[in-house]
Formats: C-alpha cells, sequence, structure tokens
C-alpha cells in the first residue's frame, strides 16, 4: 500500500510533554514550597497527574471547558487554598503553566522526521488532543511549527482522539484517503 499522507501526534510524539509536565510541576511546587521532603514532592506530583487525567478527559469529552478543567484541577489539588474566584485559580494554575511551558522540549528526531516526510512529497500533519492555541505555540516554542504542516487539535475539531471523527477531520484537511493515511502517536500506530 501506497500511504498518502502522514498524521503525527504532538504530545509525546514530537514534544516531550510528560517530561515538560513533571519537570515544570517539580519547579512550581519547590518555588510554592510545598514539599518538605522529597517523599511530599512524589505524593504531590502523583496526584497532580491522577486529577490531570480525570479533568483533561472531561475536557475532551467536552463536559468542561479547558479553562473549567484547569480551575477543577488545581482547586483540587489546593483544597485548603481559597480559590474560589476563577480569576485567582487562573492566576494560581498560570503558575504551573509557566513552567511547564518554559521546560518544553522537540525530541531530537522531530524535525527531521518532518523535513524528510514532507520532502518525499507526503502531506503531513499533526492531530493532538489539546487546545488549538496551546498546541500552535508549543509547536512555535519548539520550532516544529511549519507552514507547510497544518495543526488539527481536538478543540477545533468535531471531537478528541481517538473517536474516528478526528482522524476523518484531518485526512479530509490533508485531502487523503483514511486507509491511505499512516497515523503515529505516542500509543499505537495507525493505518486508517
Amino acid at each position: 500500500m501506497t500511504f498518502q499522507a502522514l498524521l503525527l501526534d504532538l504530545d509525546d510524539t514530537l514534544v516531550d510533554h510528560r517530561g515538560a509536565a513533571d519537570r515544570g510541576l517539580r519547579s512550581w511546587l519547590t518555588g510554592l514550597g510545598l514539599a518538605d521532603s522529597p517523599a511530599d514532592l512524589e505524593g504531590l506530583v502523583e496526584r497532580w497527574f491522577v486529577l490531570e487525567a480525570r479533568h483533561y478527559e472531561r475536557a475532551q469529552r467536552r463536559e468542561l471547558t479547558y479553562a473549567e478543567q484547569r480551575r477543577v484541577r488545581i482547586r483540587e489539588f489546593l483544597p485548603g487554598w481559597d480559590l474560589a474566584d476563577d480569576e485567582l485559580a487562573d492566576d494560581v494554575f498560570a503558575g504551573f503553566l509557566g513552567c511547564y511551558q518554559a521546560a518544553w522540549r522537540a525530541f531530537d528526531d522531530a524535525a527531521a522526521s518532518i523535513e524528510r516526510a514532507r520532502a518525499a512529497g507526503l502531506p503531513v500533519g499533526i492531530l493532538t488532543n489539546g487546545d488549538q492555541a496551546i498546541q500552535t505555540e508549543k509547536l512555535r516554542r519548539t520550532g516544529l511549527l511549519r507552514r507547510d504542516v497544518p495543526v488539527f487539535a481536538s478543540s477545533a475539531l468535531p471531537a478528541a482522539k481517538p473517536d474516528p471523527r478526528s482522524y476523518l477531520s484531518a485526512c479530509s484537511a490533508l485531502g487523503s484517503e483514511p486507509a491511505a493515511t499512516m497515523a503515529f502517536s505516542n500509543e499505537i500506530l495507525l493505518a486508517l
């Protein structure tokens, strides 16, 4: 079979999301003075990622907006803090976000992989769960944003991955047949 297009996931395929989140979180928590011991820090990190998974999935199902899932997450993470005011909750979350963004790094082979596919004449797109503006900024800051590689984020699609509508929308935009589109993500390799 000849492939007509390539779809790449962003987080943990092109950019080290988990590493950035871990490094950023540890930096943020240390700056806040919330961890008195290494065991405390590990417990906080574990709790953060449990809450992230729970509420980010809710945002992907469109039960919450991206802003709402951040607020719910930060309020649950810091239950002793008075974060009832949305602006204050957003400000506190922004502290983590700044540390996370400062830790964004593309994987060493990411840019070269995109370049090889484009040089071979394949249309390439990035299919990612998340907010379009945030994911585009992540690509820009890591040097992976290209005019010839469209970004398809779940916030602008009819559904989030793994719902087939996300893949079908991206394939349609690339002008490729789903069965002839190769998709790579951090979890699986799919030929649609």
